[in-house]
């Protein structure tokens, strides 16, 4: 029988190498919805002006975009890190995990299309919910079958990378709901959550270790 499992197994690198390429790309998809303002060349700075400034809310949705999709691809860098090993389970969360990230340009477009409607920040936040609730279920999966885990992972870097995987997608998900009383209030959240992506983890519990071996 476990023969039969191993059947199923995949070397972690490729998942990985498939992580870099697509966040690369879609990454690189989210400034393409921000388009040079259509004047003529020989318009003078007075015109040029109030239409960049005009610009300022797509400018926002892409820093808070490209910040998230930036957390979610260091939140999956570590976790890897820490992994020997992939089986079909995990192959398909990381699949389902993949397509949502790639849905984030659309979400995106749809928040900056209507920025007054509620339904365009609620679909924008249950595309970021969904992506860390992926992220976070793939840690929990994974804390489940302990030969997938490096011998160096102890138990506090395990609750760290589990905490921190948690925090984004649980403050994201009570944003949504947000939406219903006020989109003002919920884009302003998203917007304040930039800080809570870019914080330093605190992984000293594997750095003597596992983070020494691999440099």
């Amino acid at each position: 029988m476990s023969g039969e499992a191993r059947i199923f197994e995949i070397g972690k690198n490729r998942i990985e190498a498939l992580s870099d390429g697509i966040f690369a790309i879609v990454m690189t998809l989210l400034i393409l919805e921000i388009h040079v303002p259509n004047l003529p060349p020989t318009a003078p700075n007075v015109e040029v002006t109030p239409v960049l400034v005009a610009l300022w809310p797509k400018f926002v949705s892409y820093l808070v975009t490209f910040i998230s999709l930036g957390f979610f691809w260091v939140g999956h860098h570590i976790m890897y890190h820490a992994i020997l090993r992939a089986d079909r389970t995990l192959l398909w969360l990381n699949i389902f995990f993949f397509m949502f990230v790639s849905l984030l340009p659309f979400s995106t477009s749809v928040l900056n299309a209507f920025p007054r409607a509620f339904i365009a920040p609620f679909f924008f936040g249950i595309n970021l919910a969904i992506v860390g609730w992926l992220l976070f279920f793939q840690w929990i999966y994974v804390n489940s079958q302990p030969d997938m885990l490096a011998a160096f992972i102890s138990a506090e870097y395990r609750s760290t990378v589990k905490f921190r995987m948690l925090m984004v997608p649980v403050v994201t998900t009570l944003t949504v709901v947000i939406c219903f009383w006020s989109v003002g209030i919920s884009l302003a959240i998203y917007l304040l959550l930039l800080p809570l992506y870019i914080l330093p983890e605190r992984l000293e519990g594997a750095k003597s270790h596992g983070f020494k071996a691999a440099s």
